[in-house]
Protein backbone atom coordinates (compact mmCIF):
# COMPACT_ATOMS: atom_id res chain seq x y z
CA UNK A 1 0.00 0.00 0.00
CA UNK A 2 2.65 2.45 0.81
CA UNK A 3 4.39 1.87 -2.43
CA UNK A 4 0.56 2.80 -4.18
CA UNK A 5 1.01 6.06 -2.44
CA UNK A 6 4.55 6.89 -3.65
CA UNK A 7 3.94 5.75 -7.22
CA UNK A 8 0.67 8.07 -7.42
CA UNK A 9 3.20 10.61 -5.69
CA UNK A 10 5.76 9.82 -8.29
CA UNK A 11 3.79 10.48 -10.73
CA UNK A 12 1.58 13.18 -10.19
CA UNK A 13 4.28 14.89 -8.51
CA UNK A 14 7.31 14.32 -10.83
CA UNK A 15 6.51 12.25 -13.96
CA UNK A 16 3.40 14.39 -15.21
CA UNK A 17 4.95 17.90 -14.49
CA UNK A 18 8.45 16.50 -16.25
CA UNK A 19 6.06 15.67 -19.76
CA UNK A 20 3.89 18.72 -19.46
CA UNK A 21 4.16 20.42 -23.18
CA UNK A 22 4.67 17.43 -24.46
CA UNK A 23 1.86 15.02 -23.35
CA UNK A 24 -1.19 15.98 -21.84
CA UNK A 25 -1.36 13.20 -18.47
CA UNK A 26 -4.19 12.98 -16.20
CA UNK A 27 -4.07 15.17 -13.30
CA UNK A 28 -5.14 14.79 -9.78
CA UNK A 29 -8.06 16.55 -8.56
CA UNK A 30 -7.31 18.44 -5.88
CA UNK A 31 -3.53 19.88 -6.60
CA UNK A 32 -1.55 20.18 -3.78
CA UNK A 33 -3.33 19.41 -0.93
CA UNK A 34 -4.58 16.01 -2.13
CA UNK A 35 -0.62 15.79 -2.35
CA UNK A 36 -0.47 16.58 0.78
CA UNK A 37 -3.01 14.13 2.15
CA UNK A 38 -1.34 10.97 -0.53
CA UNK A 39 2.15 11.83 1.34
CA UNK A 40 0.40 11.67 4.46
CA UNK A 41 -1.13 8.64 4.10
CA UNK A 42 2.12 7.03 2.70
CA UNK A 43 4.15 8.35 6.05
CA UNK A 44 1.42 6.93 8.26
CA UNK A 45 1.24 3.72 6.69
CA UNK A 46 4.98 3.01 5.95
CA UNK A 47 5.62 4.03 9.99
CA UNK A 48 2.72 1.65 11.17
CA UNK A 49 4.74 -0.86 9.71
CA UNK A 50 8.30 0.35 9.98
CA UNK A 51 7.93 1.29 13.92
CA UNK A 52 4.27 -0.39 14.99
CA UNK A 53 0.81 1.08 15.42
CA UNK A 54 1.63 3.04 18.71
CA UNK A 55 4.85 4.26 17.67
CA UNK A 56 3.63 5.67 14.80
CA UNK A 57 0.26 6.80 16.63
CA UNK A 58 3.11 8.54 19.70
CA UNK A 59 4.95 10.28 16.66
CA UNK A 60 1.87 11.68 14.73
CA UNK A 61 0.35 13.01 17.43
CA UNK A 62 3.84 14.85 19.02
CA UNK A 63 4.42 16.53 15.34
CA UNK A 64 0.76 17.66 14.81
CA UNK A 65 0.55 18.91 18.21
CA UNK A 66 4.28 20.62 18.44
CA UNK A 67 3.77 22.05 15.19
CA UNK A 68 0.38 23.48 15.83
CA UNK A 69 1.65 25.14 18.60
CA UNK A 70 4.97 26.77 16.99
CA UNK A 71 2.83 27.30 13.99
CA UNK A 72 0.08 29.17 16.01
CA UNK A 73 2.65 31.24 18.11
CA UNK A 74 4.23 32.17 14.74
CA UNK A 75 1.18 33.11 13.15
CA UNK A 76 0.12 35.45 15.91
CA UNK A 77 3.56 36.68 17.24
CA UNK A 78 5.87 36.62 14.52
CA UNK A 79 8.45 35.28 17.02
CA UNK A 80 9.18 31.57 15.83
CA UNK A 81 9.57 32.20 11.86
CA UNK A 82 9.23 36.12 11.47
CA UNK A 83 6.06 37.35 10.39
CA UNK A 84 3.49 35.87 8.15
CA UNK A 85 -0.59 34.74 7.73
CA UNK A 86 -1.76 31.48 5.77
CA UNK A 87 -4.53 32.56 3.00
CA UNK A 88 -7.11 30.03 2.13
CA UNK A 89 -5.39 28.11 -0.57
CA UNK A 90 -4.66 25.05 2.05
CA UNK A 91 -8.22 24.79 3.49
CA UNK A 92 -10.10 25.11 6.82
CA UNK A 93 -8.13 26.51 9.96
CA UNK A 94 -7.72 25.30 13.23
CA UNK A 95 -6.95 28.58 14.81
CA UNK A 96 -4.92 30.91 13.04
CA UNK A 97 -3.41 27.45 11.10
CA UNK A 98 -5.13 25.68 8.53
CA UNK A 99 -5.30 21.87 9.54
CA UNK A 100 -2.94 20.81 7.01
CA UNK A 101 -0.25 22.26 7.88
CA UNK A 102 0.32 19.73 11.11
CA UNK A 103 -0.44 17.02 8.84
CA UNK A 104 1.94 18.25 6.21
CA UNK A 105 4.65 18.58 8.98
CA UNK A 106 4.60 14.70 9.41
CA UNK A 107 5.10 14.61 5.97
CA UNK A 108 8.20 15.89 6.43
CA UNK A 109 9.23 14.69 10.04
CA UNK A 110 9.08 11.14 9.29
CA UNK A 111 10.98 10.63 5.94
CA UNK A 112 13.80 13.49 7.82
CA UNK A 113 13.49 10.88 10.60
CA UNK A 114 14.59 8.11 8.56
CA UNK A 115 17.17 9.77 6.70
CA UNK A 116 18.97 10.67 9.89
CA UNK A 117 18.86 7.34 11.08
CA UNK A 118 20.59 6.12 7.21
CA UNK A 119 23.17 9.09 7.50
CA UNK A 120 24.60 7.92 10.76
CA UNK A 121 24.02 3.83 10.67
CA UNK A 122 22.59 0.79 9.44
CA UNK A 123 19.02 0.72 10.44
CA UNK A 124 16.12 3.10 9.50
CA UNK A 125 14.59 3.18 12.52
CA UNK A 126 15.09 3.68 16.24
CA UNK A 127 17.52 5.47 18.68
CA UNK A 128 20.01 3.52 20.02
CA UNK A 129 23.19 4.56 21.86
CA UNK A 130 23.18 7.11 25.05
CA UNK A 131 21.72 10.62 24.94
CA UNK A 132 24.69 11.89 23.02
CA UNK A 133 23.70 10.15 20.11
CA UNK A 134 19.87 11.12 20.40
CA UNK A 135 20.81 14.57 20.72
CA UNK A 136 22.91 13.96 17.59
CA UNK A 137 20.02 12.16 15.93
CA UNK A 138 17.57 14.75 16.87
CA UNK A 139 19.61 17.44 15.49
CA UNK A 140 21.09 15.38 12.07
CA UNK A 141 16.80 14.84 11.74
CA UNK A 142 15.76 18.80 12.46
CA UNK A 143 18.83 20.10 9.85
CA UNK A 144 18.11 17.58 7.32
CA UNK A 145 14.36 18.49 6.99
CA UNK A 146 15.22 22.14 7.56
CA UNK A 147 17.41 21.27 4.29
CA UNK A 148 13.97 20.21 2.83
CA UNK A 149 12.40 23.78 3.42
CA UNK A 150 15.35 25.56 1.24
CA UNK A 151 12.85 24.39 -2.06
CA UNK A 152 9.17 23.98 -0.33
CA UNK A 153 9.00 27.59 1.19
CA UNK A 154 9.84 29.58 -1.71
CA UNK A 155 7.66 27.62 -4.19
CA UNK A 156 4.10 27.30 -1.23
CA UNK A 157 4.89 30.60 -0.53
CA UNK A 158 5.59 32.27 -3.95
CA UNK A 159 3.39 33.68 -6.39
CA UNK A 160 2.12 29.99 -8.13
CA UNK A 161 0.88 28.73 -5.03
CA UNK A 162 1.03 31.58 -2.31
CA UNK A 163 -0.45 29.14 0.65
CA UNK A 164 1.12 32.14 3.12
CA UNK A 165 2.36 35.72 2.77
CA UNK A 166 5.32 37.31 4.56
CA UNK A 167 4.81 40.74 6.62
CA UNK A 168 8.37 41.11 5.52
CA UNK A 169 10.29 40.19 2.44
CA UNK A 170 13.32 38.05 3.43
CA UNK A 171 16.86 38.31 1.48
CA UNK A 172 15.70 34.21 0.22
CA UNK A 173 12.94 33.93 -2.44
CA UNK A 174 11.41 36.20 -0.40
CA UNK A 175 11.68 34.28 2.86
CA UNK A 176 13.07 34.94 5.95
CA UNK A 177 16.27 33.97 7.11
CA UNK A 178 14.34 33.43 11.00
CA UNK A 179 12.15 30.95 9.22
CA UNK A 180 14.41 28.93 8.90
CA UNK A 181 15.90 29.07 12.50
CA UNK A 182 12.32 28.40 13.61
CA UNK A 183 12.08 25.40 11.71
CA UNK A 184 15.26 23.92 13.44
CA UNK A 185 13.46 24.68 16.43
CA UNK A 186 10.70 23.02 15.74
CA UNK A 187 11.68 19.89 14.53
CA UNK A 188 14.09 19.61 17.22
CA UNK A 189 11.63 19.75 19.63
CA UNK A 190 9.52 16.94 17.59
CA UNK A 191 12.25 14.60 17.01
CA UNK A 192 13.72 15.23 20.91
CA UNK A 193 10.42 14.46 22.12
CA UNK A 194 9.71 11.62 19.86
CA UNK A 195 13.43 9.95 19.88
CA UNK A 196 12.86 10.19 24.31
CA UNK A 197 10.05 8.44 24.07
CA UNK A 198 11.35 5.70 21.86
CA UNK A 199 14.48 4.75 23.85
CA UNK A 200 12.00 3.62 26.28
CA UNK A 201 9.57 1.90 23.91
CA UNK A 202 11.49 0.11 21.32
CA UNK A 203 9.94 -0.11 17.25
CA UNK A 204 7.81 -3.36 16.82
CA UNK A 205 8.28 -3.91 13.39
CA UNK A 206 5.18 -5.68 11.34
CA UNK A 207 6.27 -6.68 7.72
CA UNK A 208 9.12 -4.74 6.56
CA UNK A 209 12.43 -6.98 7.41
CA UNK A 210 14.26 -5.69 5.29
CA UNK A 211 16.14 -2.30 4.51
CA UNK A 212 14.66 -2.18 0.74
CA UNK A 213 11.26 -1.25 1.94
CA UNK A 214 12.26 0.51 4.90
CA UNK A 215 14.46 3.44 2.38
CA UNK A 216 11.07 3.88 0.36
CA UNK A 217 10.82 7.12 2.71
CA UNK A 218 14.45 8.23 0.93
CA UNK A 219 12.67 7.97 -2.47
CA UNK A 220 9.93 10.12 -1.22
CA UNK A 221 11.66 12.69 0.20
CA UNK A 222 13.16 12.70 -3.03
CA UNK A 223 10.40 12.53 -5.16
CA UNK A 224 8.84 15.47 -2.72
CA UNK A 225 11.12 17.49 -3.52
CA UNK A 226 12.09 17.03 -7.00
CA UNK A 227 7.89 17.80 -7.32
CA UNK A 228 8.47 21.02 -5.84
CA UNK A 229 11.38 22.07 -8.01
CA UNK A 230 9.48 21.39 -11.22
CA UNK A 231 6.77 23.85 -9.67
CA UNK A 232 8.18 26.80 -11.11
CA UNK A 233 10.71 27.39 -8.33
CA UNK A 234 13.15 29.97 -10.21
CA UNK A 235 15.86 28.36 -12.26
CA UNK A 236 18.59 30.28 -10.78
CA UNK A 237 18.44 28.64 -7.94
CA UNK A 238 18.04 25.10 -8.70
CA UNK A 239 21.77 24.37 -9.10
CA UNK A 240 22.35 25.68 -5.31
CA UNK A 241 19.33 24.13 -4.19
CA UNK A 242 19.45 20.44 -5.29
CA UNK A 243 22.58 19.13 -4.17
CA UNK A 244 21.65 19.99 -0.64
CA UNK A 245 18.13 19.38 -0.64
CA UNK A 246 17.91 16.37 -2.87
CA UNK A 247 21.35 15.05 -2.74
CA UNK A 248 21.84 15.33 0.97
CA UNK A 249 18.82 12.88 1.69
CA UNK A 250 19.52 10.95 -1.38
CA UNK A 251 22.67 9.78 -2.12
CA UNK A 252 23.78 8.83 1.26
CA UNK A 253 20.55 7.16 2.07
CA UNK A 254 20.82 4.86 -0.98
CA UNK A 255 24.53 4.45 -0.28
CA UNK A 256 23.29 3.07 3.43
CA UNK A 257 20.25 0.93 1.55
CA UNK A 258 22.73 -0.62 -1.39
CA UNK A 259 26.08 -1.36 0.70
CA UNK A 260 26.91 -5.32 1.57
CA UNK A 261 27.86 -3.99 4.97
CA UNK A 262 24.71 -2.22 5.67
CA UNK A 263 21.98 -2.19 3.04
CA UNK A 264 19.50 -3.87 1.02
CA UNK A 265 22.11 -6.14 -0.71
CA UNK A 266 21.64 -8.23 2.73
CA UNK A 267 18.39 -10.22 3.03
CA UNK A 268 17.76 -9.31 6.23
CA UNK A 269 18.01 -6.62 8.89
CA UNK A 270 18.10 -6.17 12.87
CA UNK A 271 16.21 -3.65 13.15
CA UNK A 272 15.61 -2.00 16.70
CA UNK A 273 13.38 -4.25 18.47
CA UNK A 274 13.80 -7.46 15.99
CA UNK A 275 16.73 -9.98 15.86
CA UNK A 276 17.17 -12.93 13.77
CA UNK A 277 18.38 -15.57 15.98
CA UNK A 278 21.15 -18.31 16.20
CA UNK A 279 18.99 -21.88 15.09
CA UNK A 280 20.11 -25.07 16.74
CA UNK A 281 19.98 -28.54 14.73
CA UNK A 282 15.95 -28.61 15.86
CA UNK A 283 14.97 -25.37 15.04
CA UNK A 284 17.20 -24.38 11.93
CA UNK A 285 13.98 -25.33 9.94
CA UNK A 286 11.71 -22.57 11.64
CA UNK A 287 12.89 -18.80 10.36
CA UNK A 288 11.51 -16.36 12.40
CA UNK A 289 12.23 -13.16 13.91
CA UNK A 290 12.22 -12.50 17.44
CA UNK A 291 12.06 -9.26 19.56
CA UNK A 292 14.37 -8.95 22.29
CA UNK A 293 14.97 -5.94 23.97
CA UNK A 294 18.38 -5.70 26.86
CA UNK A 295 17.33 -3.88 29.60
CA UNK A 296 19.85 -1.59 30.28
CA UNK A 297 21.38 -0.43 27.01
CA UNK A 298 17.99 -0.71 24.67
CA UNK A 299 19.84 -2.77 22.13
CA UNK A 300 18.78 -5.98 20.82
CA UNK A 301 20.53 -8.99 20.89
CA UNK A 302 19.70 -12.59 19.82
CA UNK A 303 20.08 -15.49 21.77
CA UNK A 304 19.93 -19.07 20.55
CA UNK A 305 18.98 -21.99 22.78
CA UNK A 306 22.23 -23.29 22.21
CA UNK A 307 23.47 -20.12 23.70
CA UNK A 308 21.46 -20.87 26.58
CA UNK A 309 23.37 -24.20 27.81
CA UNK A 310 26.72 -22.76 27.18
Amino acid sequence: MAGLFLAVLAYDGVLRRLFDGLVALPVIPGGLNSLIVILLLFSLWHASHALGVRLTLVFFVITAVTSWIFEEIGVTTGLIYGPYHYTSTLGPWLGSVPVLIPLAWFVLVYPSYVVANLLVGRSPVGTPGGRAHLVGLVLLGALVMTAADLVVDPILSGPSFRGWVWGSAGPYYGVPVQNYLGWIVTAFTVYLLYRSVERRALPQPVGLRSLGPHGMPVLADAAMLLANLRSGVASAVIPVITPVAVGLPVVPGFVRLVSPKGGAARRTSRLPGWSRPRLSNHSRAADSYTPIAAATSGQVRSVSPSSRRR
